[in-house]
């Protein structure tokens, strides 16, 4: 039988949140991003048609175009990205068993084939959001920059609670004003998250001859949930590692800890023993659990409780910092 294993990229192999922190280098750029990420999950949760969780990135992009940002600029900044504890060693383990191992990021690919090649990943076992900024700058008028940067400015004079004015506000600049111009043609990212996730696996399934029912996933986030579902719908290993609330309703298990290689005793009990194996593997490790984790719960059942999220929200804010309060 063909196994692999498939990971999210930002959460369990990296801390940093890389967008985010490319937007740092603006002037209020973490602002500006809380907004847009806030709108991106207003977006999934209402269901926009042809909107994918993750698509802040598609988002971002008139504003890194508006202030010249490059793609350099983005891989310096994924230069200074950690490591989550062990991932490198998670990796390098399934891989020497001969486990065919993936990454699935909605990251841009300037970081997501950084971190790929710091834990071990080749360039072809990677899907991420291709963004060629060089190019796309090079059509950008003046006079694009300036309207993208005037209603970057309202934005940011409208108080961050205020979810209403920001949706009217974000509603209007990206679903009516952006197309009419030349740049919202330039900004159609295709952003790798919600069911482009589950297609990006579907294609790494169908290399190493794996079917769902066969895949372990990592993730841990809104980006990561469909992607999950369907491999827990499928009898495969949905893993969520430091997750938040819209991730663990959707995950077979889940691991709250600080170090990535507390995944393996749950992983090699489902190579060897299948669904079953994974489950006695988590109750058996259920007990041993303390404070300091790692912490283990069997999440197939209709409801996810308070104290898995409080311990995976501890974990995660441990592990990624600032990052860990983004969707």
């Amino acid at each position: 039988m063909s196994f692999m294993v498939a990971f999210d990229l930002e959460g369990p192999l990296s801390p940093q949140d890389n967008a985010y922190e490319v937007m740092g280098r603006l002037e209020r750029g973490y602002d500006l991003f809380e907004r847009l990420s806030r709108y991106d999950d207003v977006l999934t949760l209402r269901g926009r048609e042809g909107y994918e969780p993750g698509d802040t990135l598609m988002l971002l992009v008139p504003f890194l175009l508006a202030h010249g940002i490059t793609a350099e600029e983005i891989a310096g900044v994924s230069l200074q990205a950690g490591l989550v504890p062990g991932a490198g060693e998670t990796a390098g383990v399934l891989q020497q068993r001969g486990i065919p191992v993936f990454i699935i990021s909605t990251s841009y690919c300037q970081h997501a084939h950084s971190i790929a090649a710091r834990v071990g990943v080749p360039v072809d076992s990677v899907a991420c959001t291709l963004l060629p900024l060089a190019e796309m700058s090079r059509r950008v008028t003046e006079e694009d920059r300036a309207f993208v940067r005037e209603v970057e400015r309202q934005l940011l004079d409208v108080p961050s609670a205020d979810e209403a004015e920001i949706g009217r506000l974000c509603d209007a600049f990206f679903w009516d004003d952006l197309p009419s111009r030349d740049i919202g043609r330039l900004v159609q990212v295709r952003v790798v998250g919600g069911e482009r996730k589950t297609a990006a696996l579907s294609r790494f399934a169908a290399r190493s001859g794996a079917g769902f029912g066969e895949a372990v996933v990592v993730g841990d986030s809104i980006t990561d949930f469909k992607m999950l579902a369907a491999v827990d719908k499928a009898g495969g290993l949905a893993i969520v590692f430091n997750g938040n609330e819209y991730a663990l309703p959707y995950g077979t298990c889940g691991v709250a800890a600080g170090d990535l290689t507390a995944i393996l005793p749950v992983v090699e009990a489902f190579l060897t023993g299948g669904r079953a194996g994974a489950r006695q593997a988590v109750e058996q490790l259920r007990p041993t659990c303390t404070e300091t984790g790692p912490v283990y719960d069997w999440l197939a059942s209709p409801r996810v409780s308070g104290e898995v999220i409080a311990a995976h929200r501890a974990f995660r804010q441990k592990v990624r910092g600032q990052a860990a309060k983004l969707g």
